[in-house]
């Protein structure tokens, strides 16, 4: 019998195709997945990991849009302020990943034209507010237009690049343009980087690629203190913002390494590897944390006040399942770890 452990097992043993040649001249710029490797995925991600992505695209290949002139979750607690519309509209971002995703892994036209529909609709009727912690799935959104862009004519491609152009160059920007001190240096810049970072390779621009680099080795050492303990940590007496400020690092790097640069083993990038190491015990479940117990973000008490669910209690070991999926794609010992938190399927199949 097969199992979802086996499965897993062998998926992250796989190399990941192209992930270390630098693209040709005649082909397309891409975030996170090379043209040649997204032509791939249909045979390199395993049978049942990729019927568990279509079944989900599946679900809501009849889904209406949520687009909107702005979109906003962040501080505000369930029921205020339209955040469920808000989250209505990240789910599009979301959801143009899974739909290309499911296109790449199933043929079928119906995915293609919905994952179109959302980066174009998206791509053209929408004005960032460059607040990180409500636009971080875009990120998601440009991982999907990777593997459609081959689909779309020269238009509609300048039109998304021209998205990304001012993507990259709002969330690059120095100083930030959305957000107080603390956030150049807590989660909400590492959001800033992954978002920066995809727009910046979709455009091909090496000044801003090479901005998202500099940006990126400058804040690991900000974010991460000796001995690999996040300032998110220290902020939020939280692991939930621990790996929220984790993982969109190592997606930029992996974004990075596919493009031929390792950022991830650079001596700058140095804490960011220890950081792993210190979240491990707890991932592992050798060490617990109790949530936000000593958090000196005011919103955390509120969120504790409205029971709201994640902030208090033992902090989960699943909520690093991404992060050492992520992990693994540069450090292969990490690999039984993401295998034992188990990934959903659509990061197994596209990181």
């Amino acid at each position: 019998m097969i199992t979802r452990r086996t499965v897993l097992g062998g998926l992250l043993a796989l190399p990941f195709a192209g992930a270390f040649a630098a693209p040709s001249a005649d082909t397309l710029p891409f975030a996170l997945t090379s043209p040649s490797r997204a032509a791939g995925l249909k045979t390199q991600v395993p049978a049942t990991v990729a019927a568990q992505v279509i079944r989900a695209a599946y679900k809501a290949v009849d889904r209406p849009m949520h687009l909107m002139a702005a979109v906003r979750t962040g501080g505000l607690l369930d029921g205020e302020g339209g955040r469920k519309e808000s989250q209505q509209a990240q789910e599009d971002w979301r959801q143009a990943r899974l739909q290309a995703l499911a296109w790449r892994l199933s043929g079928d036209a119906a995915y293609l034209d919905n994952a179109r529909k959302l980066a174009l609709a998206w791509g053209s009727g929408y004005q960032p507010s460059f607040s990180p912690v409500d636009e971080t799935e875009l990120a998601s959104l440009l991982m999907g237009v990777d593997l459609i862009q081959e689909r779309l004519g020269a238009s509609e491609r300048e039109q998304l690049q021209a998205f990304c152009r001012s993507l990259a160059s709002g969330y690059l920007s120095d100083p930030v343009k959305v957000g107080g001190p603390s956030t150049a240096r807590n989660n909400w810049h590492s959001h800033r980087i992954k978002i920066g970072t995809a727009a910046s390779y979709l455009t091909g621009d090496a000044a801003l690629i090479a901005r998202a680099k500099q940006r990126f080795m400058s804040h690991v050492p900000r974010n991460i203190g000796e001995g690999g303990v996040p300032f998110d940590f220290e902020q939020r007496d939280a692991l939930h913002y621990t790996t929220y400020s984790l993982e969109p690092l190592l997606t930029a790097a992996l974004m990075a390494k596919n493009h031929g640069d390792d950022w991830f083993a650079a001596p700058g990038a140095r804490r960011l590897r220890e950081a792993l190491a210190w979240l491990a015990p707890y991932a592992q479940g050798q060490k617990t944390h109790e949530e936000f117990a000593n958090s000196a973000v005011p919103f955390d008490r509120k969120r504790v006040a409205a029971g709201q669910k994640g902030f208090t209690g033992n902090w989960e070991p699943a909520g690093a399942a991404n992060v050492y999926l992520l992990a693994s794609r540069f450090d292969a010992a990490y690999a039984p770890l993401a295998r034992e938190l188990q990934p959903p399927a659509w990061a197994l199949a596209l990181f």
